[in-house]
């Protein structure tokens, strides 16, 4: 019997222009045939079943029927389409459902796109787990951009490939291979850990599993409804929380009572490290993203970092490059990788935004030193009570301009705003910036509706030799390439560092001719 991987059904899109894995299960010694687009390939199941038959590249292409045949076992795969793929990985804030997207009632009326699909492989924290539930009921489908299926796509991964399918008219298919609260090394190979300086991620989990009553573990797993994610909007606590209710509302909603929020104990909801959890190291790199590769991709779409923030920050600079080579080792190809900046954020439930400082710093700079990335700006879009912005089409947009750019090979401006040196003219401070467009220019509201004043610069601090400076009596101005800051004692000024977005939560409202709000950075005169 031939048992396709589950990635391969009616409806999916296959990469084009690339060769193409195509892999599953049958009897042993078994040959499996695939034809499309008047090729045919094979391969002989080897001693366990496995198989994997590799197609030569593929045309565009909106109908096709791919036949797949063992023997005398015969199978159709039907309304397949052959465009452009990308894996869309990372935490919430990409698993993120257009269901909670600020504007999904709109986006709703007006999505219907065949020719734009979306696969979400199901959460599954062990190898072997996706056979024991059913999985296939919500996840591990073929979606397309109906009214009826909208809420299941990531909505950052719904906003790009939006982007990318009117631009370029070819079908456009997202695979989501995601999990919410989840580190950086719960998606990489113990090697790679080891190779990005996260031997402390391997230690720490030694340690807690040391004295681990495996039985018990296993037992209290099994009857953890928790542990079984086959339908995210089941989870009463968890479609709150994606909705914006802060969580004392939702213990008072569900209990009828009051908690105080600084005395919580988040720790104790927290489920026993063991080795189901899915935030252990090697986890979902073995569970979720090994089973979805090979399967032909473009490139990487990556939204991560928030957990990296709660716990040692310090070594992202050095774990997510480590990642990114990761991933490329497990499709054997040097695949572009976009990733998003993290927003502002202040704090939500036990995750305290003063440490996503370090991890934005660690982004731009794999952003300037690895090559074939591209980072995402969304220094606009935050929430400072919430980690989950509600605002995912300014995310989906700009990861499709760096896209269109970097891998499409676009004339286009795809990157943000970034003050690149302070000059001091008369009574005035001037901010130079790179990557303007035609010209900057200062909002007087973001996205998501906050006001700033237009003749302030959002996010600004400047720090001098007499102290942080009241930026109240500061006022700015968007001129081409440059700000111009007045209302500032120069002439008692010997010092001053410009610090934008350098802080947890912030509000940046300066933006170039595409849209891009300005990155964080810090500079001296």
């Amino acid at each position: 019997m031939i048992k396709p991987a589950i990635l391969f059904q009616n409806h999916m899109i296959l990469q084009r222009e690339k060769n193409i894995s195509i892999w599953g299960e049958s009897e042993p010694g078994a040959t499996v045939a695939i034809t499309i687009q008047g090729q045919t390939a094979s391969d002989i199941a080897d001693n366990s079943g496995k198989w994997c038959v590799t197609l030569e590249p593929l045309h565009t292409s909106f109908s096709e029927i791919v036949v797949i045949s063992a023997g005398n076992e015969v199978i159709e795969w039907k309304d397949v389409q052959v465009g452009e793929v990308w894996l869309a990985a990372g935490q919430s804030n990409m698993e993120f459902f257009m269901r909670y997207d600020a504007d999904f009632p709109l986006e709703k009326e007006t999505c219907t796109n065949h020719n734009i699909r979306f696969f979400d492989y199901p959460e599954v924290s062990y190898l072997g787990q996706i056979d024991e539930a059913d999985y296939g009921k919500n996840f591990a489908q073929w979606r397309k951009a109906i009214p009826e299926d909208l809420e299941w796509f990531s909505a950052v991964g719904y906003y790009f490939a939006k982007e990318i399918q009117g631009k370029y008219d070819c079908p456009v298919g997202i695979i989501g291979c995601n999990w919410g609260g989840t580190p950086a090394c719960a998606w990489m190979s113990e090697e790679a850990i080891r190779e990005g300086g996260g031997q402390i991620y391997l230690d720490e989990y030694q340690k807690a599993i040391a004295n681990l009553d495996l039985a018990s573990y296993n037992a209290e797993f099994e009857i953890n409804p928790a542990s079984w994610k086959v339908d995210p909007f089941m989870d009463t606590v968890s479609d709150m929380l994606m909705q914006g209710m802060p969580f004392s509302e939702i213990i008072k909603t569900l209990t009828g009572q009051e908690i105080d929020m600084s005395t919580f104990d988040f720790s104790a909801q927290m489920p026993v490290i063991g080795p189901k959890i899915e935030t252990r190291p090697c986890g979902l790199y073995e569970s979720m993203l090994c089973q979805v590769a090979p399967y032909g991709i473009r490139g990487f779409l990556f939204y991560q970092g928030e957990s990296d923030g709660d716990k040692h920050p310090e070594l992202y600079e050095t774990l997510f490059p480590a990642l990114i080579r990761c991933f490329r080792h497990l499709w054997q190809d040097e695949l572009p990788f976009l990733f998003v900046q993290l927003a502002p954020f202040g704090q939500w439930m036990q995750c305290v935004g003063e440490s996503y400082v370090t991890i934005r710093k660690a982004q731009h700079l794999v952003s300037q030193t690895v090559s074939g990335t591209g980072m995402a700006v969304i220094s606009d879009i935050g929430m400072e009570w919430d980690i989950h912005p509600k605002k995912k089409q300014p995310v989906g947009y700009r990861l499709a301009l760096q896209a269109m750019a970097k891998v499409y090979g676009e004339d286009i401006l795809c990157e943000a705003p970034t003050l690149t040196r302070l000059e001091k003219f008369d009574e005035k401070l001037i901010m130079h910036f790179e990557n303007t467009g035609d010209g900057l220019y200062l909002a007087g509201n973001t996205p998501d509706g906050v006001e700033i004043s237009p003749n302030k610069l959002g996010g600004l601090r400047l720090l001098t030799n007499a102290g942080y400076l009241n930026m109240e009596e500061i006022t700015a101005k968007a001129q081409g390439d440059t700000v111009i800051l007045e209302g500032l004692p120069i002439q008692n000024i010997s010092y001053i560092t410009a610090e934008l977005g350098c802080t947890g939560w912030y509000r940046v409202n300066l933006y170039n001719s595409a849209k891009i709000p300005a990155r964080p950075v810090r500079i001296s005169l």
